[in-house]
C-alpha cells in the first residue's frame, strides 16, 4: 500500500461508526449478531494476510457489540462456561502487533481504541456450552412473529459443528453443515413460535461454543 493511499483509508475508516449503526439496522443490512460473525471472519483473514488494517476494522466491528449472557440451556443441559472466541480487545492487541511497525496504522489503531469506547453498543444475548465428540445439543428458543430474527452459532475453532433449525412439526427453517464451526441463520415468522435448534459435534474432538440470538 502507497503512503499517498493511506490517509484516504484512514477518513473511509473513522467515517464508518463503530457500532455500524447506533439504532438496530435493518434485517437486510443485517444485525447484531450478523455483524459479530463478520467480525470473525474479517479477523481470520486480517490474521492470514498479516494485514494490521484488516483486522484493526474487525477489531471495531466486534468492539461494537455487547453480549448478555442467559441462562437458557439445552438438552442435556451441561455447565454453562466461558465463551472462548476472541473478543475485542484481543483483535485490538492483534491489529497493534501487526501494526507495529507502521506509525501511520498503530496511530489508526490508538484512535479506534479511544473512538469505541464512546459509541454506544449493539447486544446479543448469549448462551455458551461445551460440546463433546460426536455430541448433539437440543436448544428449545421462543422467537416473536413479524421480528427480524438472527441466530448465530460461533465456536472455538477445535470442532466441526452443525446447526440446524426447525419449526412446528419439524418443518426446516436452516441448516448448516459446513465444515466449520461457525453458522448463521436469519429469519423472519409469520407467529410466535418456539424453535428446535440442533447443534452437532462432527468431530473427535471436545470444543467449546456460543450460540448468539438478536
Amino acid at each position: 500500500m502507497t503512503r499517498s493511499a493511506i490517509p484516504f483509508l484512514t477518513a473511509l475508516f473513522l467515517a464508518l461508526p463503530a457500532g455500524a449503526q447506533d439504532t438496530p439496522p435493518s434485517p437486510r443490512d443485517g444485525g447484531a449478531v450478523a455483524q459479530l460473525l463478520q467480525a470473525h471472519a474479517l479477523f481470520d483473514l486480517g490474521l492470514a494476510r498479516k494485514d494490521p488494517l484488516a483486522t484493526l476494522a474487525a477489531a471495531r466491528l466486534a468492539a461494537g457489540i455487547a453480549a448478555t449472557d442467559s441462562d437458557r440451556a439445552p438438552t442435556p443441559p451441561g455447565e454453562p462456561v466461558p465463551a472462548a472466541y476472541p473478543t475485542a480487545d484481543v483483535m485490538f492487541t492483534a491489529a497493534k502487533a501487526l501494526a507495529q511497525e507502521d506509525d501511520l496504522a498503530t496511530d489508526l489503531a490508538a484512535r479506534t481504541v479511544a473512538e469505541v469506547s464512546r459509541t454506544p453498543a449493539l447486544t446479543v444475548i448469549r448462551a455458551t456450552r461445551g460440546i463433546g465428540a460426536g455430541e448433539t445439543h437440543v436448544w428449545q428458543i421462543p422467537f416473536f412473529a413479524e421480528a427480524p430474527a438472527e441466530l448465530g452459532l460461533l465456536g472455538d475453532g477445535k470442532a466441526n459443528l452443525d446447526l440446524a433449525v426447525t419449526g412446528a412439526e419439524d418443518s426446516p427453517i436452516c441448516l448448516d453443515t459446513a465444515p466449520t464451526d461457525r453458522a448463521f441463520c436469519s429469519f423472519r415468522l409469520t407467529e410466535n413460535a418456539t424453535l428446535t435448534i440442533t447443534v452437532t459435534n462432527r468431530s473427535e474432538t471436545a470444543a467449546t461454543y456460543s450460540l448468539l440470538t438478536n
